[in-house]
């Protein structure tokens, strides 16, 4: 069946004259169909920590838009990334959340794939003639580390994770936070009845911070919070500390649903990523790094900020999906003075829909 879904030859000048996206993108299953098809099913996206796959026979599972994915260490010590599908008649293969395995075996027939996805036994294989085993791997995706982030690609179009994150390692060298000093310390999980894009839009603006996050803005010197657009796949933010100016607070989004939060005191790395469910539904996951040997009362009293930040987020991102899935405005207006981030993913938002 044909989609519904066309681009609209006017909107990239909407765009650039401050205009958002139409209220429409954030609501209709049409244009999140083909948000699955041309951005979650072709884009580099964060799924997890090293310290889930760290020895031989560890996975993990997750999804990419509608994709079910799992990666696992195999035997050689290699990280592997595979569609979560069966090649026998497509069931999930694992359905746990984590664990270790000598072989990933489907729980459906019990169709059993090496650590290297390929496929090395089917019950009753003997009985079918010309059954070809080699033929029937898992489907296997493009995986790439980045410290201690792993991202995965779910299909095997060129380019690299460094085409996607360009200079943007230098950013942890500007804000002080060793990378590789980073270790996992926990993730928290936020349900929100909002679209994935009034996600990341609100990541990308403090526009709204002295009104909707006190707390934050009595850390936090809004009045100078930038933002810089000038990358293809990223966009990077600045605020210094009021108390404290020679330090600061840096964020940074990268394309499509990972952002990152970086502290130094403590030295600390959020990664938030979104993980878009239906048109109007997202869950957002935040995967805190601490550096080893930071105190329990650092990461007790960042953790509470981040926390009440990210309900006061909850707050305003369902408003503001209710607000534009009424219909009442066809579009909204950017301030660009404060915005210029919003302005930057929609232009990317817009670019990968229009692509074949």
């Amino acid at each position: 069946m044909a989609s519904s879904f066309q681009i609209d030859s006017m909107i990239s000048q909407a765009l650039e004259a401050g205009h958002t996206l139409p209220a429409r993108w954030y609501a209709d299953s049409a244009v999140f169909a083909e948000e699955r098809q041309h951005i979650f099913h072709r884009c580099w996206q964060y799924v997890g920590h090293t310290g889930l796959v760290a020895k031989p026979g560890d996975f993990f599972t997750t999804r990419l838009g509608d994709i079910p994915i799992v990666i696992a260490r195999d035997n050689d010590r290699r990280l592997r990334a595979f569609a979560n599908v069966c090649r026998h008649r497509g069931s999930e293969v694992v359905l746990e959340c984590s664990g270790n395995r000598k072989t990933l075996q489907c729980h459906y027939h019990g169709w059993t794939y090496n650590l290297d996805g390929t496929l090395r036994n089917a019950p009753r294989a003997n009985e079918q003639a010309g059954f070809a085993k080699e033929t029937l791997s898992l489907m296997p995706f493009m995986v790439e580390t980045w410290g201690p982030m792993i991202f995965v690609k779910p299909n095997n179009a060129a380019g690299s994770l460094r085409d996607v994150i360009g200079d943007l390692p230098g950013l942890f060298g500007r804000a002080g936070v060793d990378l590789e000093r980073l270790r996992m310390y926990r993730q928290d999980v936020y349900e929100m009845a909002a679209n994935w894009k009034i996600i990341i839009e609100n990541f990308n603006e403090c526009y709204h911070c002295p009104i909707a996050h006190p707390a934050f803005s009595e850390v936090v010197d809004t009045d100078k919070y930038v933002a810089d657009t000038s990358h293809q796949y990223y966009s990077t933010y600045h605020g210094p500390l009021l108390r404290a100016p020679e330090n600061s607070v840096n964020y940074a989004t990268l394309w499509p649903t990972a952002m990152i939060a970086l502290s130094t005191h403590p030295m600390a790395m959020q990664v938030l990523c979104v993980y878009p469910i239906d048109a109007g539904h997202t869950r957002e996951t935040i995967d805190y790094y601490f550096a080893e040997g930071t105190g329990e009362e650092q990461i007790r009293e960042y953790k509470e900020l981040s926390d009440l930040v990210q309900r006061e987020d909850v707050v305003l991102c369902e408003s503001v999906q209710r607000g534009l899935a009424s219909g009442v405005i066809e579009h909204g207006a950017l301030m660009l003075s404060r915005e210029r981030g919003i302005q930057h993913f929609q232009r990317l938002v817009h670019r990968f829909l229009g692509e074949e």
